[in-house]
């Protein structure tokens, strides 16, 4: 896969993620659940960082194989 092709592939990754963030709260603002101010602020943030993962492993190749939490365990 070029370049381009995960430039588009992360795009409309990081599309769907917004389209559902604000579809979950349109859908709880219409059933009558309103959420605290902050709780959407969190979610947002949440959002923006799950967005600079997506970047990072897009334009640094080797974060996408960087093990975060220790060595993986062998299979059976």
């Amino acid at each position: 896969m070029g370049f381009v092709e995960a430039v588009i592939r992360a795009l409309i990754y990081l599309c769907c993620i917004a389209l559902a963030f604000f579809l979950i709260l349109w859908v709880l603002g219409s059933i009558g659940v309103v959420l605290p101010i902050m709780v959407i602020q969190i979610l947002k943030v949440m959002f923006a960082l799950i967005a600079i993962l997506v970047l990072i492993r897009l334009f640094w190749p080797m974060a996408a194989g960087y093990q975060w939490f220790g060595p993986r365990r062998p299979g059976p």
